[in-house]
């Protein structure tokens, strides 16, 4: 069965509530009820009714529209007392105090829709008990033909002024900066009383008939004066949250409505705009921003609403001060507005493209110091040694018949040790810079290490074109380390590496068909790697398996 969505329910309360209201008030009018009596029981009850399901929508987790709501739905049961149907009669008569709990409820339960204190609930306990109670004996007395005289009047009374005083001594007790936010509770509380204090006057006094009009008029015209009351309250109390979250915000903030109408706005100094701020509100946003920003804005204020999600755009603009960039971040704030808050980012973004720099021209700096030092090495100290392997044995074919057997094996061992030696600088040179790296690129360097890789490396796939420096040092360590862990732990018998530029960047895979588990925070070679991949703008990432072999990734800007 599908779930019932609220905006449905409130419809059908809606619809409902219509004709509930209708079909009472017609059979209050029949029983002779005067037209203008009529007309405002039922505006005040439509005022509960529809102003409660306004609350409710734009403010859905604050039970203060659905008890607006319910007083709404409630208040034209009373009226049923004088229906001539049976059944509806003692309906009206056994309920007609629940308007009345259901309203000390919402207006002790204002603005929260909580009832915070103990006192606040057991206060709506003893206003729905004595209510229900004197229905109930009325209800009694009615089919026994009795007579209770002014017993009910009495406990109304009393249960009246009990919660009427509780109203009251709640905003009373409130500290001072919070009395103005529950000046509505005073409003209705003062109202609850005077109502009381008329009608007893009307009921015991004997007022004269002008007076008694008079003072009829005023307790029918009363209880309107309550939900006006507590809508303007709501409503003024988000006003005022509003207002004070927008001279809180450093940057430019704006309510606007989907269709571009702004309602506030609060821009200590933003060149977004291009007028003052005092001018703009009520005017629309096309007004003051050029029309590339307005319609992004727009497009994406209507995408918050109709999701409920936080919306972000980006904008770029040119200023007298220069090109700069905004971010906008859009959040539904009603039925039909929401509110953006705009940041100026150029600064932020300037500083982070030149950090960016510094750390490419850092990665730059030390590969242009490792190829010297390769080039030192490999034109230096590992010439010179090559030229002293030579001379070694030059001597040794000369001294041939000369020299006894023990001192030809010395010949011989020093000339061996000398080879190894030059073989060892060689491949700490290819480790601080490989040399086919500079002179033939990153696709044969790759091939030469698939080639020395003690476990099958098969290659896939390699550039088709020369790259920057720094970019194809980063690839070819990236393969290196990966290989050499491939090697080291992962137990694989195959591996493979593709190295290829589908867009704007390089893409480099290492996949082996290994153990997997590996710990891309387990080892200096790959954190190393991360940070030198992300000194480029680019990523490293690892994909491991537990028993499913390891892929390493890196993708690396080529710009």
């Amino acid at each position: 069965m599908a779930q019932v969505s609220q905006g449905s329910i409130r419809v059908a309360i809606g619809v409902v509530g219509l004709v509930w209201g209708l079909a009472v008030e017609a059979l209050y009018y029949r029983a002779g009820t005067p037209a203008d009596e009529v007309l405002l029981d039922l505006a005040i009850g439509w005022t509960y009714l529809y102003g409660g399901l306004a609350l409710w929508a734009s403010r859905p987790a604050n039970r203060i529209g659905r008890l607006m709501t319910l007083v709404g739905l409630a208040w034209f049961i009373g009226n049923l007392t004088v229906s001539d149907v049976r059944g509806l009669h003692e309906l009206g008569i056994l309920f007609s105090g629940l308007a009345g709990a259901v309203l000390i409820a919402l207006i002790l339960a204002y603005p929260t829709g909580r009832l915070e204190t103990r006192l606040d609930r057991v206060t709506v306990g003893i206003v729905t008990t004595g209510w229900f109670a004197t229905g109930a004996a009325q209800l009694v007395a009615a089919w026994q033909g009795a007579d209770l005289g002014l017993g009910p009047l009495a406990v109304n009374g009393t249960v009246a002024v009990f919660a009427g005083v509780v109203i009251i001594r709640r905003w009373v007790s409130a500290p001072p900066r919070r009395r103005p936010e529950l000046l509505p509770i005073l409003i209705a509380g003062s109202i609850q009383i005077a109502v009381l204090v008329i009608f007893v006057a009307v009921q015991v006094v004997a007022p004269p008939e002008d007076v008694a009009a008079l003072l009829l008029a005023t307790k029918n015209l009363a209880p309107a004066a309550i939900p006006l009351a507590l809508l303007v309250g709501i409503y003024r109390q988000s006003e005022l949250r509003h207002r004070a979250l927008l001279g809180a915000m450093p940057d430019l903030m704006i309510r606007l409505t989907t269709d571009g109408h702004y309602l506030d706005m609060e821009a200590k100094d933003s060149v977004l705009l291009r007028d003052s701020p005092d001018r703009t509100v009520a005017g629309r946003i096309s007004d003051i921003m050029p029309v590339d920003a307005a319609r992004a804005v727009l497009a994406a204020a209507s995408a918050a609403i109709d999701s409920g999600q936080l919306q972000t755009v980006d904008v770029s603009l040119d200023s007298p001060i220069g090109r700069r960039d905004f971010e906008t971040r859009i959040t539904p704030s009603g039925a039909d507005e929401v509110t953006a808050i705009v940041r100026d980012f150029t600064d932020q973004r300037a500083a982070e493209a030149e950090l960016r720099r510094s750390r490419t021209r850092i990665v730059e700096a030390t590969d242009a110091e490792r190829r010297r030092l390769e080039r030192d090495l490999h034109d230096g100290a590992q010439q010179r040694l090559v030229s002293l392997s030579l001379a070694l044995r030059l001597a040794r074919s000369k001294l041939s018949g000369e020299v006894s057997p023990a001192a030809a094996a010395g010949l011989d061992d020093a000339a061996n040790e000398l080879k190894t030696a030059i073989i060892e600088l060689r491949e700490l040179a290819r480790g601080i810079h490989p040399a086919i790296l500079t002179e033939a690129g990153l696709g044969p360097a790759i091939d030469s290490l698939a080639h020395r890789s003690t476990v099958s490396a098969a290659v896939l796939s390699l550039p088709d074109r020369r790259l920057s420096p720094a970019v194809e040092a980063t690839a070819y360590f990236v393969v290196s380390e990966a290989l050499a862990n491939v090697a080291k732990y992962s137990s694989a018998t195959n591996a493979t590496v593709a190295a290829e530029c589908p867009a704007d960047s390089l893409r480099v895979e290492v996949t082996d068909d290994g153990v997997g588990g590996a710990d891309p925070a387990g080892g200096s070679g790959l954190r190393g790697l991360a940070d030198r991949v992300a000194a480029l703008g680019g990523s490293l990432s690892i994909i491991s398996p537990t028993g499913g072999g390891t892929r390493v990734i890196a993708e690396i800007p080529l710009g």
